[in-house]
């Protein structure tokens, strides 16, 4: 009797515990490996999970990486590894420093050893044709993000009708205030009033030493900033626009294989930022040249042309010592909620350089917003465009001897130049002759 009573309360208590959730299923097998490795922007790390030696579940984490190439390679990633079963994986075209990343993390959390293959030598540049020229030739300039959100870009190019005869790009960032290194003119005064703390812009082309050993120490990279910037104006130069478009839209990675020299992921983001710059430069005035491109050299220079608020950015298409086009324009910070045009990634990573509420303009860009202030402020009758464009105008066609001279006028040289009413007019000439010089 007592057996039976026994047994029937060890029924009702398994019972019991199996309403009230007690019995369990077993324990998962699986285990849970890490591994991190420096990917383009920062760390990427892989979690997976095995079981019996076969990896049933793997998760990549890479916030730093570029959102629409490594970062959107990413979930394409994981399902390779599974697949795999380990770092053995293809990758995704055009991510190659991510995929690179991940397989290294993977063989870190296995416990093994990966050993990327080494790089084949790169093509040295092909330098830019010579293209003959007679007739109208015009520059135009173009703003925009072709390296992730961390930077916005500039391309210059001259064009004669739809062919690209000369070609520039630099781009901008924020790096730490306190590495000495050549920031944007007036990053030590009243413009820097626009950092947000401990931060500074720069010129890649500017800082080219330091943002090369950047990339080659984050990315092994095995060609400097300056000479990949270098060798994708070649490769645009002597092309129709339409050509170079056709490049810049395409496969990405068949982009970085068409230009020789270049190692850049992201080359045709700059090929279409030179697109862009070439059609706006159809749309500005042409300025006659018999000759041929060899006899053209673009030249880029950042100044202070206009107190210390902000920085001017100048450009000028050298024959010999002659100023044969020009170009300016200049950054200064405004508020973050006028609801202006700001530079390309204001509205993304770039902006953590920025101090609060404010946000980096292009003059060119607001010009409606800054002309209206200065006809309010100073009475001014001639729009910020049409007086950059009317300095620029004056000095086409000048030896940098005779655009000295203008500028040696200081506050007479307003007088001089038609159109113009700025009275920092020898400034901007003055910021030309930089450039020409540079």
């Amino acid at each position: 009797m007592k057996k039976s009573v026994a047994l029937l309360l060890s029924a009702a208590m398994a019972l019991s515990l199996a309403a009230c959730g007690g019995s369990k299923d077993p324990a998962p097998t699986g285990e849970t490996l890490t591994g991190t490795d420096r990917g383009y922007g920062g760390d990427v790390t892989v979690t997976l999970t095995r079981e019996d030696d076969a990896i049933t579940a793997c998760s990549i984490e890479g916030k730093d990486e570029t959102p629409e190439i490594g970062g959107k390679a990413l979930a394409e990633l994981e399902k390779q590894v599974v697949a795999a079963n380990g770092f053995d994986i293809d990758g995704v075209s055009g991510a190659t420093i991510t995929s690179t990343a991940v397989k290294k993390a993977v063989a870190t959390a296995l416990g093994k050893s990966f050993e990327a293959p080494e790089k084949p030598p790169v093509t040295p540049a092909t330098p830019a044709p010579i293209v003959e020229i007679e007739g109208g030739l015009q520059l135009g300039l173009a703003y925009g993000a072709p390296h992730g959100t961390k930077s916005f870009g500039e391309a210059y190019a001259v064009v004669k009708d739809d062919v690209i005869v000369a070609a520039f790009i630099d781009e901008f960032q924020f790096l730490d205030a306190t590495l000495g290194l050549a920031y944007v003119p007036n990053s030590d005064t009243d413009f820097a009033a626009g950092y947000a703390e401990g931060q500074a812009l720069a010129s890649k082309r500017m800082v080219a030493d330091y943002y090369s050993q950047l990339m080659t120490d984050h990315a092994k990279a095995t060609v400097r900033i300056d000479d990949n910037f270098d060798a994708v104006q070649n490769f645009a130069v002597g092309k129709t626009i339409a050509e170079v478009e056709a490049v810049a839209t395409g496969d990405k990675a068949a982009a970085v294989d068409a230009v020789s020299g270049a190692t850049l992921v992201d080359t045709a983001g700059y090929l279409d930022l030179i697109v862009q710059a070439a059609k706006n430069a159809q749309r500005t005035q042409a300025v006659e040249f018999t000759g041929d491109s060899s006899q053209l050299d673009l030249k880029v220079a950042y100044s202070a042309a206009h107190g210390t608020k902000c920085f001017t950015a100048s450009a000028a298409l050298m024959a010999g010592d002659t100023i044969v086009l020009s170009y300016i324009d200049e950054f200064q910070f405004v508020a973050s909620d006028a609801g202006l045009d700001t530079v390309p990634n204001s509205d993304a990573d770039f902006a953590a350089g920025y101090a609060e509420g404010k946000a980096l303009a292009s003059k060119r860009m607001v010009a409606d917003y800054y002309s209206q202030n200065m006809a309010e402020k100073a009475g001014s009758t001639v729009r910020i465009d049409d007086n950059f464009t009317a300095i620029q105008n004056h000095v086409n066609g000048m030896t940098v001897a005779e655009a000295k001279a203008l500028a040696e006028k200081g506050a007479e040289a307003v007088d001089a130049v038609s159109g113009a009413t700025l009275a920092d007019t020898a400034g901007y000439v003055n910021a030309i002759i930089i450039a020409a010089e540079s």
